[in-house]
């Protein structure tokens, strides 16, 4: 680890050595680069209503619904490189694009591109909590107009009294562009992330109730319980250019995520004064590796002002698991929000693990119309054949087979040149995730399911402004802890909700993003467990709101402020619906300046996060209780050369 810290620091110094070339990052903005209010992820900034992991209250990295440049990509754990230029989520009528929609939403990431001249950047960030991030990436022409390269390191150090480290997590990625003719393009990039960091406490209370609140940036787990992962992604993608305007799209990726010694520090039955019962599980192995990818052979021709575009596409994924096994030990009782380490304690033997075998080939055919100031259509049919098995030793396989019939229909209607209507039906066939950390069955992989979406809204431009506002209902069977605590389908899930978003510049230097999401969601619960499982699901708030301002005015000759306004509403922090949470509130504050030193171009950044330090809690599906990050400060430079 203290190698690879040692080799981003010199990548970074050189790069900062480094002839003049074409701004990248300093330009860098979310906020400008923002299309609507459903999320976007830039660098180290995100704005907007939904990530990666959280859309519509599901989790679309979770349902398997990446996609890399376009195409299907099934990844196993994420990674924070930054061969990735932006992440964006698609939902409602930015989805419609997509030939074969998802019903949790699509985490649609686009890949840097090697550069046609030599072109570099480097990073500083200090914070939060004392960290310190050092990145540096280049880009250059290796076989002008035929090969081109791109590299990129980042390395975390947490070094902070808080914290009993120092931690490290170092993520790298290359990317290779070539193209042999004019008819063809091959992109391989590799990623992958490596490091120790602190473990997070699993903190449930007795009885229900609320934790006390504690000193949010303590430290209070075991020193020796870390975080320990490697992951890593490779990928292959050919775009060729065929006789008859044919066009052969292909991309192929290997996905590993590998954590050899695993702790989870629990805090259980938390009391008013804070105390608990301290235990710590040791895990197995674990491991998740995955081939996936997808062809996809399609042609557009054009009628008139009528464009008609015609997909034959197959998926295809086929992933390994290894899961559950482990050992705890109890250490009595302890504090929570209280640094009391324990000298690392001989475990029982562990239990072995089992695994999980997945495979899943799904071809489709798809038609994308769209006629010119009229609207656009497109209706698509997949056949899936899925297979799972898990097998643990000493006990026959379990086996589970699917062969759904998916399909899909959108439609949009351009009422005039500033107005649209669109509606859209999905059904597909989605990942639902592993068993919970409290669950005797700890990370076995569930069975895939099959859900459905409709949604329906209208977009609005005026000026520079535009304006959306939809409803949607997502249908999904619903995963819990049944009487036994074995972690299974106990009943059906629906989200209904209705989404706004506004973004745009309303005055020269004034952009603004915001949305809202207002959420109903409900289970109906199996007979089984319909007398401990409420009609609601715990830890999903009823709204969200995030209002992003900037101001900028050429006059500030390159410095801007800008603040965010993060609302999460109202959540019950229990399955039996016995206990609600109040809403959460915070306020992000921000400064810009970017700049030119003789030709280098860079900017400075300057946040201070949850400027009033809010103090609330969010919950997770399993009833585990999480603060809120407390008030924090980020400063970073940056620097294009």
């Amino acid at each position: 680890m203290r190698q690879s810290l040692f080799a981003a620091v010199a990548v970074f110094a050189a790069m900062m050595a480094g002839d003049p070339a074409h701004a990248q990052r300093a330009a860098e903005n979310a906020v400008n680069s923002a299309e609507d209010a459903f999320g976007v992820s830039i660098g180290s900034e995100t704005v907007g209503l939904y990530t990666s992991t959280s859309a519509r209250g599901f989790n679309p990295t979770q349902a398997g619904n990446i996609r890399i440049d376009g195409l299907y990509f099934d990844q196993q754990n994420m990674t924070a490189g930054r061969i990735y230029a932006e992440t964006a989520m698609r939902v409602g009528l930015s989805a419609q694009s997509y030939p074969f929609p998802a019903p949790t939403g699509i985490v649609d990431i686009r890949l840097r591109r090697p550069t046609d001249h030599l072109t570099g950047s480097g990073g500083i960030m200090y914070g939060p909590y004392g960290s310190l991030q050092l990145d540096a990436e280049v880009a250059s022409p290796i076989v002008p107009g035929k090969l081109g390269g791109y590299a990129t390191t980042t390395a975390v150090l947490f070094a902070n009294a808080a914290y009993p480290g120092p931690y490290l997590q170092v993520n790298y990625g290359t990317v290779l562009n070539f193209t042999p003719s004019d008819n063809i393009d091959i992109v391989v990039f590799g990623q992958g992330q490596t490091g120790h960091t602190p473990q997070q406490n699993f903190v449930f209370t007795a009885s229900g109730g609320v934790p006390p609140q504690y000193d949010r940036n303590l430290f209070f787990g075991q020193p020796w319980a870390e975080h320990n992962r490697r992951v890593f992604h490779l990928g292959f993608i050919m775009t060729a250019t065929l006789p008859d305007d044919w066009i052969l799209r292909t991309g192929l990726f290997r996905s590993n995520h590998f954590m050899p010694d695993e702790h989870y520090v629990f805090f259980r039955n938390v009391q008013p004064d804070g105390s608990a019962d301290l235990d710590v599980l040791r895990s197995a192995l674990i491991r998740d590796f995955s081939y996936s990818g997808e062809a996809r052979l399609s042609r557009t021709f054009t009628e008139g002002q009528r464009q008609h575009t015609l997909h034959i596409a197959v998926r295809a994924r086929d992933a390994e698991h290894t899961f559950g096994g482990g050992s705890s030990v109890s250490f009595g009782r302890a504090q929570v929000g209280v640094y009391d380490p324990h000298p690392q304690p001989v475990f029982p033997a562990l239990a072995p693990p089992r695994d999980n075998d997945v495979s899943q080939i799904t071809p489709g055919i798809s038609y994308v119309g769209r006629w010119l100031n009229v609207g656009e259509v497109s209706v698509g049919l997949q056949k899936s054949f899925f297979r799972g098995e898990v097998t643990a030793p000493g006990v026959a396989p379990s086996r589970t087979k699917a062969q759904p019939w998916l399909y899909n229909g959108t439609l949009a209607v351009y009422l005039s040149k500033n107005a649209a209507l669109y509606g859209s039906y999905t059904r597909g066939l989605e990942e639902s995730g592993v068993a919970s950390e409290t669950a005797i069955n700890r990370g076995e992989a569930l069975p895939v399911s099959q859900t459905e979406q409709v949604d329906a809204g209208v977009r609005y431009k005026l000026g520079a402004i535009t304006m959306l506002a939809g409803v949607f209902e997502v249908k999904k069977p619903f995963f819990d802890r049944n009487a036994a605590n074995f972690f299974t389908n106990v009943g059906s899930l629906s989200h209904r909700g209705v989404e706004l978003s506004v973004s745009g510049r309303l005055a020269p230097g004034l952009t603004v993003v915001a949305g809202a999401m207002f959420l109903r969601a409900r289970i109906e619960a199996d007979a089984a467990v319909a007398s401990f499982i409420g009609a609601v699901p715990a830890g999903k708030p009823n709204r969200n709101v995030r209002f992003n301002v900037q101001y900028g005015p050429a006059a500030w000759r390159g410095f801007s402020i800008d603040g965010q306004l993060n609302q999460d509403g109202p959540a019950f922090a229990n399955r039996s619906n016995t206990l609600r949470l109040g809403s959460n509130t915070t306020l992000d504050l921000g400064a810009r300046y970017v700049f030119k030193v003789f030709d280098t171009s860079a900017s400075a950044r300057l946040r201070l996060l949850n400027a009033t330090n809010t103090y609330g809690w969010t919950v997770s599906s399993s009833g585990s209780y999480t603060p809120i990050q407390p008030r924090r400060v980020t400063a970073q430079l940056v620097a294009d050369f």
